[in-house]
């Protein structure tokens, strides 16, 4: 047996090369005709129009723009470390954060694609940063040149690769459907809010700012992150999902930037948290009592309670006619996104407040099953991913042969 970094070991007959040796790297014009490909954070890679086009900044003039060509491994310099590595479904351009290789003619890229990303999502990407801002690791390619890579002989690889692509296709469809399950879930939740203000809607709304006891908006660049673990955890967008707030997955900061970064006011349980951008339009209440401070592109409303319950301020942030403000507030040509300004104007309702405890247990009795079920598709969602990466890991590693791994045969249609 052989060991590589981040992978252990290899079956002995494989070989272990640095990246430079089994990939050339391209720098090729852009043509006319070439649309912008992107590289998506769950390895796809693919002309951004095939997506979605909403949360990207396009550069006014491209300067540096590369052309990529179908067949090409692409690796993302910036998102790599999440995953942002995989084989171009299509010819077009990429901007230059982006390195393009292809495969000497013993390697096939799709083997060294999941290679990659099973060493990005392990961490050891992380490891070679050369610099570490929020939610980006520098991956360049003088450091990837030097990343060692397992190579098995080639129609090993193909098998390998042959294998993986039919899985993952089978594991992505049934995630798709746990998706629109969540989907619906969470449907079913705003028609329950909906339902429940309808009796309010010839009432006059009023702007948030004046049934709120304290706003407060991230104002900070970016925090310095720690490299061990502290108490001291950064809320980011991601953490804040369909009424909720999971801090699970938060980044370690320092106790002196912990302050620092809540020199405005620290959360408190009960906050309802809001998110401007990336994506916008995202809500949660804080529970619990950890010592957290607030990412960039939140907003924080703390409830003026002698107005307005905290859970009927946060249902307003779930129901229908939020989604119609934001969609005018919402600015920007090219992503979405709301100044801090325009999350002072935004409009709730505020029934008398006598009448505020039965609306929260109406609401919160309708929101029960959509929750369990939204809970259910993210729970199965998570297994299905981390049934997914294992899969791949031992694949990419030879832990087993995946010529009769599945019982099937996986390589049917395509060439070995």
């Amino acid at each position: 047996m052989k060991s590589v970094p981040a992978l252990g070991e290899v079956p002995s007959h494989w070989t272990v090369e640095r990246a430079k040796w089994v990939l050339c790297r391209q720098r090729r014009d852009v043509q006319p005709e070439d649309r912008i490909v992107t590289a998506f954070r769950d390895g796809q890679v693919t002309l951004r129009e095939n997506r979605r086009t909403e949360g990207f900044t396009n550069a006014v003039h491209e300067i540096g723009y590369q052309g990529i060509r179908k067949g090409d491994l692409v690796v993302h310099g910036m998102d790599g470390f999440a995953g942002a590595i995989g084989v171009s479904d299509s010819n077009g351009k990429a901007s230059p954060v982006v390195h393009a290789y292809v495969a000497n003619q013993i390697t096939d890229a799709r083997y060294v694609a999941y290679t990659l990303r099973t060493m990005a999502l392990s961490g050891y990407v992380t490891t070679l940063a050369k610099g570490i801002r929020e939610r980006s690791t520098a991956f360049d390619a003088p450091t990837l040149a030097n990343v060692q890579l397992p190579v098995p002989p080639l129609v090993e690889q193909r098998r390998i690769a042959n294998f993986l692509d039919a899985e993952t296709v089978r594991i992505d469809a049934v995630s798709r459907h746990f998706r629109q399950l969540a989907d619906l879930a969470q449907e079913r939740v705003r028609a329950v809010v909906d339902a429940a203000f309808a009796d309010y809607e010839a009432s006059p709304r009023v702007p948030v700012s004046t049934v709120c006891r304290a706003i407060i908006d991230c104002v900070n660049k970016t925090a310095p992150i720690s490299t061990e673990t502290t108490p001291y955890k950064m809320i980011r967008t991601s953490n804040i999902r369909n009424g909720m707030v999971d801090l699970t997955d938060t980044f370690s900061v320092e106790k002196g930037i912990f302050t620092e970064w809540n020199r405005r006011g620290a959360p408190r349980p009960g906050d309802v948290l809001f998110t401007r951008e990336a994506p916008l339009g995202q809500v949660g209440m804080l529970c619990g009592n950890e010592k957290v401070f607030l990412g960039q592109r939140i907003m924080l409303y703390r409830a003026d309670e002698s107005r307005i319950r905290k859970e009927i301020l946060l249902f307003n942030f779930l129901g229908s006619h939020m989604n119609r403000q934001l969609r005018l507030l919402g600015a920007g040509s090219l992503h979405e996104h709301m100044r801090v300004g325009d999350g002072l104007k935004l409009q709730v309702f505020c029934p008398p407040l006598e009448q505020q405890d039965a609306l929260v247990t109406q609401i919160q009795e309708g929101r029960e099953a959509s929750l369990l079920l939204s809970d259910l598709a993210q729970r199965q969602l998570a297994l299905l991913a981390e049934r997914r990466q294992a899969l791949i890991t031992a694949a990419v590693t030879g832990q087993f042969d995946v010529s009769t791994a599945s019982g099937r045969n996986v390589t049917e249609g395509v060439s070995a």
